[in-house]
């Protein structure tokens, strides 16, 4: 008994042709009738599709069941042939739910040539899909999925005769229906089940797919005995090509839409002929080569996600094995892959490189630029130079767009900020426009509009009013060229301030020299080293404009003044009342260098001899302070504080702590903090004052330097230390010419600075030498060259494509003009993981991180410091291992970073083997202060290498060119050597700069003749010595080539550092002094000492830890 539901009825004549069931518009609406379980007993003559017998391709049952074998015979116990009165048709698994709608009843079978399907067969169960099309017409959405063939044969009705048909025209696309089954929307044929439709098995060619082979028995295909092929008629005028079964040539997409435009057919398949169906233009299938590729984003290939039309990777396709790592998939050849690495390389695949980390790191990274930040086309209003990493740049030169994101990198966010470079060159811009809203200043990343006539801010997107005199010249009183002004050309810009931006006129420079000349002074010869340093840099200092003034005050129990008048005798003024400070003299302390340089040179002149037998004990530091502060109240100015004992009388006196019983401990930590707040308090009044403190400490006597840094730490100042200081040494020489270099430098004065941010970022920590006076303004009363400002950064919402970083610098050169440099970068914004960390500033991250770090240390403890140090490095890495590796939730056998942070476990460690955060108890605080004001102060291209990684030369094997001028005025430099001892050869001569000191490694068994070409002697003892130049007028010498290449390296190194160093030299030799060996083991930071383990056991320990979790 048939338990099929009636067919519904015809619709009713209304004078008009009516249209069969099998060909209706299927516009009528989408009716559900309720689904019952069909049984195999309920239909006795029609097979069971489910049922492992029937014939089906290997592979997924189409209703997502596990996978079942085919067979080529029927059922047992089942007949193939249909019962009388109805045609086979496929029928469900026992349990499957049947759905009948009219929608489907009413729809026209494009594979059956125009006929009808049974109800039953339209009632089969659509399994849910994504609504995409794929552009491989073999390959169905569940890459595997396959259909027996009596289902791709369903029996037509009686008075339809059967028409071959292509299986390619199952994908041929239909006219859009209304009122379809979202389940069909996205195939174009309705009236069979999906799998049917554009589907058929891959691992057959298409002639193969839904035409059974005359070379297969013909009992094995039902359908087949019902409607033999011979019985086929032959195809039509219009129809698509037809292929034999002996010509088994795959159709690719490519060749069925030239099939069907009427192009040539590929070789192998018959002519096309003309089909009228076809429309005027071929269908949009995707074409390798012939168009743009619909792939997925980067990020989602690294992670795994098939492009569109592939298979997902570890999943064959149907008929085909499954392939080992490191076969190639099917059908994929070289030049396939020579096609995706291309596309890949197009889409900037090719900077997303991992990379394991084994064996020696690759130091020449560091001389390395930052990542190319990738800005959209139009970004800026006009071809621009843009911002030089030099003056600023960031962490992250792909911003997440998110916070989210941001957190799951674990990356910091922030800017390293160097607003006065040493010997730059910044264009002036003529006048001043701002934002009426955020205050930010034209730059070349806003954008024109009105016809030029206002421009957008890109900062707060606000549209402002071009001024009247944007494109006019006053100078010249003519028109001018819009996009030639500096303020759009160039990303760092000056602009002279109006008298709006200044409080007072500005101030003349203003030096006043605090030196101690007490008995410990006096001993070290300090007095007359200082001050015939300070007489040989008077010529030197900035005073274009003849209105610079110098004051000096000696120091010991007592206050020593020296009034100085133009053309009269100097004379010294002594105060011993320290507890209220009051000036000897009203005028003639603080003078003008040009009218009384004769009385000034007199002073410094006999400054050494006048105080080399004091025996005057003490150090009224606190006073002298206090009395240069009256000096520098109305102007602002400079204190130079020389020190070689520690303040022990009137304001300010230090109690000194015992400090060799706590070094190494966890009591180390309140060594590094200040004893009271008087000298803090006394830097915030001299910062409101404008007025900036330089402190310099000559001696190994304990100074409680941690308390007095905090003057030039609060005002902008500079910390110098000279632990090993004496007059007639070359600590002394290096002493002169450090401390001179820094005072002729042209600093700016009286400046404050101000970061601003796009929409959505926002500052929440600064890190250095400054004042902060407000939430974003910070007081500078003194910028030196070269110093360097850190700026945390956090997201508190979704950030736009490009964010936009402005930093404003107001200050006062060295000629008295009072001036605005403004620096703008512009950095994209990404929601892609991979992006973030392949465009990370892998320097910028370790200069930051560092700073960090010192700052934890002076607030909290130097443990935690290193902690939070190396638990930020195993965060990084850790999360980019989970988001961007394959092993991501599994154990590594090897520690994989990307390309841009390959370097990142070495300068963390570097940092940790710093005197800044170094363990053990052979750093001694005033040493570990001053290298913590170095971390604070320093740019990312000084601090990082030399001063955290040392450069190591091998002298003994240069190139010939190494060492000589390049043709281009540049000095060709060695190559990097690892920083361990095991490239060290008993017959070699290397050199270790880092900045602060230079040691020449002489080998036991080295050539006596090198050393004669190297320093003129044939022996070397370990010691400190000045390396000599023997050379001719700055040409080699015959015999001295080596000491002349080796001087043209050690300049161009101090090139490098801007000269901010004059090194000593130590010459360590192999059986040397212990203390050198020891000083040049701390160098070696590739090498395990005793206060951190060597780089490979670092490696090892964050693979551990990472591999755990335990971090």
């Amino acid at each position: 008994m048939d338990s099929r539901p009636p067919p519904p009825p015809p619709p009713a004549s209304n004078g008009r042709t009516s249209t069969p069931v099998g060909f209706g518009s299927g516009s009528s609406p989408l009716t559900q009738v309720q689904a019952r379980p069909l049984s195999r007993a309920s239909t006795p003559g029609a097979a069971n599709v489910g049922s492992p017998a029937e014939p089906q391709s290997a592979g997924r049952s189409p209703f997502g069941g596990p996978p079942v074998r085919t067979s080529p015979s029927p059922a047992p116990g089942m007949s193939p042939r249909p019962m009388p009165g109805m045609s086979p048709r496929p029928m469900p698994q026992s349990g499957a739910a049947r759905v009948t709608s009219p929608l489907a009843r009413s729809a026209v079978s494009p594979v059956m040539g125009g006929m009808a399907l049974s109800p039953q067969q339209n009632a089969y169960p659509q399994p849910p899909r994504p609504q995409q099309a794929y552009p491989q017409a073999g390959m169905s959405p569940q890459q595997g999925y396959s259909q027996p063939l009596q289902q791709a044969y369903p029996q037509p009705r009686a008075s339809m005769p059967p028409q071959p048909q292509h299986p390619a025209q199952n994908a041929y696309p239909q006219p859009p229906r209304p009122q379809q089954h979202p389940a069909q929307q996205a195939y174009p044929t309705a009236s069979l089940p999906p799998q049917q439709q554009q589907y058929p098995p891959t691992s057959l060619p298409p002639q193969q797919q839904q035409y059974p082979s005359a070379s297969l028995p013909p009992q094995q295909y039902p359908a087949q005995q019902a409607y033999p092929q011979q019985q086929m008629s032959p195809p039509q005028v219009g129809s698509p090509p037809q292929m034999g079964a002996s010509s088994r040539r795959r159709l690719y997409p490519e060749q069925m839409a030239s099939a069907y435009a009427g192009q040539q057919a590929p070789q192998g398949a018959a002519e096309a002929p003309a089909y009228s169906g076809a429309p005027s233009a071929a269908p949009a299938f995707f074409v390798p080569g012939a168009g743009p590729a619909p792939v997925t984003s980067p990020s989602a290939l690294m992670q795994g996600q098939p492009m569109q039309g592939q298979p997902m990777q570890g999943q064959p396709m149907q008929g085909q094995p499954m392939q080992g790592p490191g076969q190639p998939m099917y059908g994929q050849g070289q030049g396939q892959v020579d096609g995706l690495t291309q596309q890949f390389g197009q889409m900037g695949m090719a900077e997303f490189q991992t990379m394991v980390l084994n064996g020696r790191p690759d130091l020449a990274a560091l001389d390395e630029a930052p990542p190319a930040m990738r800005l959209a086309p139009g970004t800026m209003c006009v071809a621009a130079e843009e911002c030089a990493p030099r003056f600023q740049r960031s962490t992250l030169n792909a911003v997440p767009r998110t916070d989210k994101l941001l957190k799951k990198t674990r990356l910091p966010l922030g800017l390293l900020v160097t607003p006065v470079c040493a010997d730059d060159d910044v264009a002036v811009a003529p006048d001043i426009v701002r934002c009426r809203r955020c205050r930010t200043y034209i730059n070349p990343f806003v954008a024109f509009t009105d016809g030029g006539r206002r421009w957008r801010c890109n900062m707060c997107g606000l549209s402002n009013d071009v001024p009247l005199t944007f494109d006019y010249d006053s100078a010249t009183q003519t028109q001018k060229d819009r996009w030639s002004r500096a303020d759009l050309r160039n990303a760092v810009v000056e602009f002279v301030a109006p008298l709006e931006y200044m409080v007072r006129p500005p101030m003349p420079p203003a030096y006043v020299f605090l030196i101690d000349v007490s008995y410990a002074a006096a001993q070290l010869g300090a007095p007359g080293v200082v001050a015939q340093t300070i007489r040989d840099t008077l010529d030197q200092l900035p005073d274009a404009d003849g209105r610079t003034r110098v004051a000096i005050i000696g120091v010991d129990a007592q206050l020593h003044f020296f009034q100085m008048r133009a053309g009269a005798e100097p004379q010294q003024l002594v105060v011993g009342d320290v507890d209220e400070v009051v000036l000897p003299a009203p005028a003639d302390l603080l003078v003008n260098l040009s009218d009384a340089r004769s009385s000034l040179d007199l002073v410094l002149e006999r400054f050494g001899t006048m105080f080399s037998g004091n025996h005057g004990v003490g150090n009224a530091l606190g006073p002298a302070i206090r009395a240069a502060q009256q000096m520098l109240g109305g102007i602002g100015g400079r204190i130079v504080a020389v020190m070689t004992s520690p303040p022990t009388t009137g304001e300010g006196l230090v109690e000194l702590r015992a400090e060799g019983r706590d070094l190494g401990t966890p009591r180390e930590s309140e060594l590094l903090r200040a004893q009271g707040t008087w000298y803090k308090n006394v830097a915030a009044d001299c910062s409101r004052a404008q007025i900036a403190f330089d402190t310099v400490f000559l001696g190994q006597q304990a100074m409680d330097v941690a308390t007095v840094a905090g003057l030039a730490r609060y005002t902008g100042g500079t910390l110098l230390h000279y632990p090993a200081f004496m007059a007639g040494r070359p600590e002394a020489v290096r002493f002169a010419s450090e401390f001179g270099r820094h005072l002729a430098g042209a600093a700016g004065l009286e400046a404050v600075l101000r970061v601003r941010a796009s929409k959505g970022l926002r500052m929440s920590a600064y890190y250095g030498h400054f004042f902060l006076r407000s939430l974003d303004l910070l007081a500078l009363p003194s910028v030196d060259p070269g110093r360097c400002y850190a700026v945390d950064l956090e997201i508190d919402e979704t950030l736009p494509p490009v964010v936009y970083f402005q930093t404003a610098l107001l200050h006062t050169t060295a000629l008295g003009e009072r001036r605005i440099r403004v620096v703008t970068q512009a950095v994209p914004t990404t929601d892609n993981a991979h992006s973030v960390f392949h465009h990370a500033d892998q320097s910028a991250i370790a200069a930051l991180l560092a700073k960090k770090a010192v700052d934890r240390a002076l607030a909290a403890r130097l443990e935690d410091a290193r902690e939070a140090l190396q638990h930020k490095t195993l965060e990084i890495l850790g999360a980019f291992k989970t988001l961007c590796t394959q092993a991501s939730s599994g154990a590594a056998t090897q520690l994989q970073v990307p390309r841009a942070l390959r370097l990142l476990p070495l300068l963390t460690l570097a940092t940790l083997k710093h005197p800044a955060l170094r363990g053990g108890n052979n750093v001694r605080v005033a040493d570990r202060i001053a290298a913590m004001s170095l971390v604070l102060t320093l740019p990312p291209e000084t601090l990082l290498q030399p001063l955290l990684v040392p450069r190591m030369y091998a002298l003994h094997e240069l190139e010939p060119m190494v060492g000589l001028d390049d043709g281009s005025g540049a000095v060709v430099m060695p190559p990097h050597l690892p920083l361990s001892a095991e490239v060290l050869s008993p017959r070699g001569i290397f050199l270790v700069y880092s900045g602060a000191d230079a040691i020449l490694w002489v080998g036991r068994d080295v050539d006596p003749s090198l050393l004669s070409s190297l320093v003129g002697e044939p022996h070397m003892q370990s010691g400190v010595f000045t390396f000599p130049d023997l050379s001719d007028n700055g040409s080699s010498r015959p015999g001295f080539e080596l000491n002349y290449r080796t001087n043209n390296v050690l300049r161009a190194l101090s090139a490098l550092c801007h000269g901010m160093w004059a090194p000593p030299m130590f010459v360590c030799r192999e059986d040397g002094d212990q203390q050198i060996r020891l000083l040049l083991a701390q160098r070696l930071v590739e090498d395990m000492d005793t206060a951190a383990p060597s780089y490979s056991q670092f490696l090892n320990q964050m693979r551990d830890k990472i591999n755990r979790g335990s971090f």
